[in-house]
Formats: C-alpha cells, sequence, structure tokens
C-alpha cells in the first residue's frame, strides 16, 4: 500500500471552518485503533501568506471506488460507530439540536408552506421517537463512493470536514445508498427507499444488536436523514437531491410503519 499527501486549501471562510473541523476530527481518530489505516493522517495544518486555512494529510492510493454497498463498507462503519457513541433519547441528542437549528435558520428563507412542510416532518421525527433510546453515533457525514477507496479488505475514507457527533446511526448507510442516484438525477422512489431502509436495518441489525429495532424506529431514522439532508442544502427545491428527497418526505405515510 502506497501513501501519498494531499494538501487542502480553504478558499473562504466556510473552507476555513470547514478545515478546522476536519483537522479536529482527524486528531481524535489518530487514537482509535481500529482505524488504524483506513482514514487519512494529519501531517501538517496553518495558514497560508492570504491567511487561509491549509492542511496536509496522508491519502492512501486503493484500488478505486466502488458503487456496491459492501460487507467491508458496513465492518468500517460499525468500527465509527462504536468509537464515538452515546445510548440516549433523540430530543437531547446534538443531531436533534442541529436539526432545530437549521428549521430556525430557515425562517424567512422558504415559504411559510415550505417551513410548516419541514417541521411537521420533525415533529413526526420527535412522535416516532419519543420512547425509543438507542445509539448515536459519529458519522463521518459525506460517506460516499468518492470518499472512499478500496484496500483489499479495508476501506480508506477521506474527506472529514462534515463529520459530526451523535448523528443517526443509519445516516452514512442511507446516505451512500441514496446520494448516487439522486446525484445522477434518478427517481429516488418510494419503493428504492424502502430497499435501503431494509439493507440499513439489516446493518442496525449487526452493527447494534444491543438495541431494539422496530420498523416505527427505522422509518423515523430515515426521516431524520432526509430532512437532515435537505436542510443542509437549505430546502433548495431546484437542488436535485432536494426535489428528490422532498417528494419523499412528502410521501412518508407511505413508508413510516406505525408499530
Amino acid at each position: 500500500m502506497v501513501h501519498y499527501s494531499l494538501v487542502k486549501t480553504a478558499a473562504d471562510d466556510l473552507g476555513d471552518r470547514q478545515l478546522a473541523r476536519e483537522a479536529q476530527w482527524l486528531r481524535e481518530l489518530a487514537a482509535e485503533r481500529s482505524l488504524e489505516g483506513q482514514v487519512p493522517r494529519l501531517l501538517e495544518e496553518g495558514r497560508n501568506a492570504a491567511g487561509r486555512r491549509f492542511l496536509v494529510m496522508s491519502v492512501a492510493q486503493g484500488t478505486g471506488e466502488t458503487r456496491a454497498f459492501t460487507v467491508g463498507h458496513e465492518r468500517f462503519l460499525a468500527s465509527l460507530g462504536k468509537a464515538r457513541f452515546r445510548s440516549t433519547d433523540f430530543e437531547v441528542t446534538a443531531c436533534c439540536a442541529e436539526l432545530n437549528q437549521a428549521l430556525g435558520r430557515l425562517e424567512g428563507a422558504v415559504s411559510p408552506a415550505m417551513l410548516e412542510t419541514l417541521r411537521g416532518a420533525y415533529r413526526d421525527c420527535e412522535t416516532a421517537l419519543l420512547y425509543w433510546t438507542g445509539p448515536y453515533v459519529l458519522s463521518q457525514g459525506d460517506f460516499a463512493p468518492w470518499n472512499i477507496r478500496s484496500l483489499g479488505s479495508q476501506l480508506f475514507v477521506y474527506d472529514w470536514g462534515r463529520a459530526r457527533a451523535e448523528a443517526s446511526p443509519l445516516d452514512d448507510v442511507l446516505h451512500y445508498l441514496m446520494i448516487q442516484r439522486a446525484l445522477r438525477g434518478g427517481t429516488v422512489s418510494v419503493r428504492y427507499l424502502q430497499a435501503a431502509m431494509k439493507r440499513a436495518h439489516g446493518f442496525a441489525l449487526e452493527a447494534y444488536p444491543e438495541w431494539t429495532w422496530r420498523p416505527r424506529v427505522i422509518g423515523a431514522l430515515t426521516l431524520v436523514y432526509l430532512l437532515g439532508v435537505i436542510l443542509h442544502r437549505k430546502a433548495d427545491r431546484t437542488d436535485p437531491v432536494v426535489a428528490a428527497y422532498w417528494k419523499l418526505l412528502e410521501k412518508r405515510s407511505t413508508w413510516m410503519k406505525e408499530n
């Protein structure tokens, strides 16, 4: 296995913040032995002559990306989840707080009808997860083929600028399975979503067998994922991902289980 170095330099204030966040996570992940050799090593950081933050990190050149969600992907996400997890109730997680904050930032930026649709989806998440205590974990934030390389039986995963703690344990699985089709402008049907939910359910049973994974919980955590992506993209209906996920959000009565 050959390692190369990659230099990332911020272009604006948002980039500065993202690189600072990425550097912090790389420092923390360096101490996780279960992820050794699977995430970049932070080699250097600082600011350039223009005052912009830069990072130098190691990058492993594997065999390239794969579109399939494999056992290797499941193994990596299980290790990542166990590296940072908190068993608690939805309403006290960082995940819940971030959704609330993002909804607040949209006030005045979208129509009242759109905002109410989003708030209604959030209330459905709260209601469905009200009596469920489960694991909330570290999410890579953009777990997708273009950020992953195969190293034999292991993965090398880079681009940690959107990583976050106390995320839904299904976020990275659902993102990997769905974002590829949504970005290509393909139809993300209810049937396609249900297939992704089934795969995420199987992952949860294997990775976190100590907790209960009723269909109602899987549906609610799927809605948490869809809502999170829509809000991250500022509910811009011209965005193909938002457009695809919005339709699923509106049809949630057909795929969210009551029991």
